[in-house]
């Protein structure tokens, strides 16, 4: 029941972060917003679909936005800010101002292409870490241990590699150039949180400092 109303909530939280763009743009007709509602919606329920099998993370969230370290949920914050000023800047523009100007379908739809990549990594790096967490913590009552099968051989942070392509697909999707701003400050933020991250996971984690070894790339395979 605890895990059915956490992911019941992902999807209310999918809607009120959307109704952002339309707040922004006036209406609900505006074919940009609509498509990212549906982008979103799909990217919440391949997350559901591909969550292990007898999965407690949607349920945990909650708690764990509480466990977590302070330094975290002050980045958490920044970001979630960030976000929404990136949806209603995107409403404003593209849907109502037209700051941006005429934005081509194919731009749109390479911003889709690279939005649901982004999401299918997520899930698929969510499903590969069985100690996958919504916020920074070691989770001892777990017996956490480090990940380096799947995707995370490839990349320390393969989560939030999904995360960064979403992010700055959506100006694109979204047909909004100025929202790249917003957008591009929450994803600095996303990177910073990964720095941060890896070096309490070095401290904290068993295993962390070898397994950063076999894999150098905290984001980009063999780039950064």
């Amino acid at each position: 029941m605890q895990k059915s109303r956490a992911v019941a909530a992902s999807y209310v939280g999918v809607l009120l972060f959307s109704g952002l763009v339309f707040l922004g743009a006036g209406t609900f007709a505006y074919w940009p917003g609509l498509l990212y509602l549906v982008l979103a919606l799909w990217g919440a329920t391949l997350t559901h679909l591909l969550a292990p099998a007898g999965s407690t993370i949607a349920a945990d969230r909650a708690r764990d936005a509480h466990a977590g370290q302070a330094w975290d949920r002050r980045l958490l914050g920044v970001y979630f800010l960030l976000n929404l000023v990136a949806l209603l800047t995107a409403g404003l523009d593209s849907g109502r101002y037209g700051w941006t100007g005429a934005v081509p379908v194919s731009v749109t739809v390479a911003g889709a292409g690279l939005m649901v990549a982004g999401q299918a990594l997520f899930a698929v790096a969510r499903r590969q870490n069985a100690f996958f967490s919504s916020t920074v913590r070691i989770q001892t009552e777990r017996d956490h241990r480090v990940c380096d099968t799947g995707v995370y051989r490839v990349v320390r942070h393969p989560g939030y590699l999904g995360m960064l392509l979403s992010q700055l697909a959506l100006p694109l999707v979204l047909q909004s150039y100025w929202t790249f701003i917003p957008a591009g400050l929450a994803a600095a933020v996303l990177v910073a949180r990964t720095a941060k991250e890896d070096r309490y996971l070095a401290e904290e984690l068993p295993g962390y400092r070898d397994y950063a070894r076999r894999t150098p790339s905290r984001l980009v395979p063999g780039a950064f």
